[in-house]
């Protein structure tokens, strides 16, 4: 392998490692200069012939870690980024893909095979031309790792007939120990090739359901492999450049999902995806920006690529526990559509299922307080809470775990009174509060809050509510990286009295405002 300080006096010299030559006027050697050694030949100057046959499959084996050739490199993104450690041993096979110049056909290739070595974590890189780096980010010609635990490769490409493709066959230079890997060895790459007619999609959409996004397809596909789609996002200037680097491209500046649910099989297809704001800022991202329209492009497992569609980016229609869910009508957060009805997921069931009761034992002419003292955990939430609930907006402020309380109140009219600014929540201790009239359903929010007036704890107040069951959640600020931390949250069920009926001054409301001191509502 040539090493980076000959690679670099090389360039110094000559100008390029790959030749030089010509009279000094034009850069060349003047007479009697030292020839620099340039090494082994650049791998391209040693490749390994291979014709496909169709709906067969063809194999080649080497090993690397006898390979003579110099590697090219083959870009950022395409085995180890580190700049010091992308030169492991290379060989290029110049393979050949039968059939028709105007048919498409899937060619499949792996190193996922016996004859090579298990702990060989190899990398594969299909290109066009044997000197030409790959720049676009999908379709991909870069494959590293079957799984997580598999550290041969397989990938797939979808090409004319008759194309000639350069399949380098490389190692993930030196990779982390842990793996007990290496990037070296015995390889066989096998080939497959088959008619490969690349999906339709004849319709589509993407529509914004709060953080989340659902992105939907149909279309017709003749080898039943559909996998995903593939996005580009638009704004009133046109194609937004998403990764930020400047210039905006309809294979770079791409967004890529795949189904959650492969498409059953046969021409027809149609297919769906959930990208949740818990895993993705993609619904936050596209709010920000002002994008309007998205181009739709579907993929199959060859990644070979429909035409796209254009539509309209759109806001959801959301419905809440209990109604009529389908492909166009959504549930709200942390519910599940189901035989097309909306009922909450499964944690979110379990969370709402286990909240103790707290009860108040107030009347219609005298109010009552219970404090209960509890705790909130480590890590993130099954909640998110809106960033229109956090006092300072960060709407990473309401990631944190969550503790419920249920209280049940029989009583016509009342207000509700609920803290956590009490002696068994910690000074430092940042809570927040809020209220739902059905646990699972984010829709049902009857009021919360951040920050008293005078602390990190929360106060909410919530007034004319009457008799049913009522969620109280206790939240952290921000979440908590381990263990828990205590609170202590009062509940106030002051009634409304009516005209004419007696009430009491501290624990009461009249209907006419505040109970007067002879203790009968006006």
């Amino acid at each position: 392998m040539l090493r980076r300080s000959l690679l670099l006096s090389c360039l110094l010299v000559l100008g390029a490692c790959d030749g030089g030559g010509g009279s000094g006027d034009d850069g060349g050697l003047d007479a009697g200069e030292a020839l620099v050694d340039a090494g082994p030949p650049l791998a391209c100057a040693t490749m390994t012939p291979l014709m496909g046959v169709l709906d067969d499959t063809v194999s080649v084996t080497f090993d690397t870690s006898m390979t003579e050739t110099r590697p090219r490199d083959l870009g950022l993104g395409c085995g180890n980024d580190e700049a010091e450690l992308r030169w492991a041993p290379q060989e290029v096979i110049e393979f050949t893909v039968p059939g028709d110049p105007g048919s498409t056909y899937a060619v499949e290739f792996t190193s996922n095979l016996p004859g090579t070595d298990t702990s060989f974590n190899t990398v594969l890189q299909a290109r066009d031309t044997c000197e030409t780096v790959p720049t676009g980010a999908f379709p991909p010609r870069c494959f590293d790792d079957v799984a997580a635990t598999e550290f041969r490769t397989t990938g797939a490409v979808t090409v004319p007939g008759g194309t000639v493709l350069y399949v380098f066959v490389t190692g993930y230079s030196e990779p982390p120990p842990e793996q007990m890997t290496v990037d070296r060895g015995t390889v066989e790459v096998g080939f497959t090739v088959r008619r490969g007619d690349p999906p339709t999609l004849s319709d589509g959409f993407l529509r914004l359901a709060n953080d989340d996004v659902r992105i939907q397809g149909t279309g017709t596909d003749p080898n039943a492999d559909v996998r995903g789609l593939a996005l580009n996002f638009y704004g009133p200037d046109g194609l937004l450049d998403i990764y930020g680097d400047g210039q905006a491209t309809l294979d770079g500046d791409i967004f890529i999902v795949r189904f959650d649910d492969p498409p059953a099989t046969g021409m027809s297809w149609s297919g769906g995806v959930w990208v949740r704001g818990t895993a993705s800022n993609l619904g936050r991202y596209l709010r920000a920006v002002g994008a309007t329209q998205v181009q739709l492009r579907a993929w199959d497992a060859a990644f070979g690529l429909s035409e796209g569609i254009m539509r309209p980016i759109e806001e959801a229609t959301l419905v809440g526990l209990g109604e009529t869910c389908n492909d166009e009508i959504f549930c709200r957060q942390e519910m599940v559509c189901s035989s097309g009805a909306c009922i909450p997921g499964s944690a979110i069931g379990a969370l709402c299922d286990g909240a103790p009761d707290i009860t108040v034992p107030a009347t219609s002419s005298m109010g009552a307080t219970t404090n209960r003292s509890g705790a909130t955990g480590a890590g993130l939430g099954l909640i998110t809470v809106d960033a229109e609930c956090i006092a300072d907006g960060n709407p990473n402020g309401g990631i944190g775990a969550e503790a419920v309380y249920k209280v049940d109140v029989p009583l016509e009219a009342f207000d509700l009174v609920v803290s956590t600014d009490n002696p068994g929540t910690g000074a430092m201790t940042d809570t927040i509060l809020y209220v739902r009239s059905s646990c699972p359903d984010s829709g049902s929010i009857l009021g919360c809050n951040d920050d008293t007036m005078t602390s990190a704890h929360a106060a909410l107040e919530l007034r004319d509510l009457t008799f049913g069951t009522y969620y109280i959640f206790v939240e952290r600020y921000g979440g908590l990286a381990m263990g828990s931390l205590p609170h202590e949250v009062s509940v106030m069920v002051r009634p409304i009295v009516p005209t004419g009926q007696p009430c009491d001054a501290a624990t009461t409301r009249c209907t006419t405002g505040a109970c007067p001191a002879a203790g009968m509502c006006p």
